[in-house]
């Protein structure tokens, strides 16, 4: 099933991941036939169940590397289907940035950088309106609505149990700019207040006037850290960036606007003198 969040970056240009896997299972039909073997035979050659065979060549599941190799190895596609691991990689970060589709494992911490609005999981579906409603090209009234709704179902990443741990750098901006007019403003804000008093998140505000912003020109950004040996995902803009030596790049760059910013307390007692 494709959500809003599909819908939207279709529609901005993104990686289609259905299309990618859909892609990729036809490749891995198609060389399964050619080398004679059925769904049966080739499982347990590569060490999957005809299932996980099937429903890769469906474009239902997100194959992992080893599945992949293997499969590249038997079938004899001289490096066809290794050359797909690291776009199926993305799909894979794309859909765990959605909140986890398709059997994915749950967040361990989620960190973003927010210089020029709230974050998706942090807002309010009045705020997620009034911002969409300012996105240009301009959307029409039934995908903003239910791109709103989308998101605001996003915070559910807040009621996980175990919380994951959830950190965020907004800039002071933000917290004045009236998407939606001040009446909206002043129930995002009263909502950033509610969020912060949780003893799993963590917002920070980032002054204005700070000397030396670590942040660049790189705008805002999202750090994802899985459970289990996943690799880190960091979304920035159109870009979803799995690969480690990249990933850490972006997580000391989130450290050091961390650093820079006022501390989580501060921050507190700011957006309370806000509302």
């Amino acid at each position: 099933m494709t959500d809003g969040t599909d819908r939207m970056d279709r529609a901005y240009g993104l990686v289609d991941g259905e299309a990618v896997l859909r892609c990729v299972g036809r490749q891995v039909k198609a060389l399964r036939k050619r080398s004679g073997l059925t769904q049966a035979e080739l499982g347990p050659r590569i060490g999957y169940s005809v299932h996980m065979v099937a429903s890769v060549e469906t474009g239902v599941r997100v194959p992992r590397p080893d599945f992949l190799r293997a499969s590249d190895g038997v079938l004899g596609s001289d490096g066809v289907l290794a050359a797909a691991v690291e776009v199926v990689e993305e799909v894979r970060a794309a859909r765990l940035y959605r909140g986890g589709h398709d059997g994915q494992p749950s967040l361990t911490a989620w960190h973003a950088y927010a210089p020029a609005a709230v974050p998706e999981p942090l807002r309010t579906e009045d705020y997620a309106r009034a911002v969409l409603h300012a996105a240009r090209p301009p959307l029409d009234d039934g995908t903003v609505e239910r791109e709103a709704a989308a998101q605001a179902a996003a915070g559910e990443l807040l009621e996980r149990q175990p919380p994951p741990l959830v950190t965020c750098v907004l800039e002071e901006a933000v917290l004045h700019r009236p998407y939606g007019g001040r009446e909206v403003l002043c129930g995002q804000l009263g909502h950033l207040v509610e969020l912060a008093r949780r003893r799993h998140v963590e917002i920070q505000v980032m002054p204005t006037a700070v000397e030396g912003h670590p942040g660049g020109a790189e705008g805002g950004f999202t750090v994802l850290e899985p459970a289990g040996d996943r690799l880190t995902a960091v979304r920035a803009g159109d870009r979803i960036i799995t690969r480690r030596a990249q990933a850490r790049v972006w997580r000391q760059r989130y450290g050091a606007l961390r650093a820079r910013a006022r501390t989580p307390a501060e921050s507190l007692a700011l957006l309370e003198s806000l509302v």
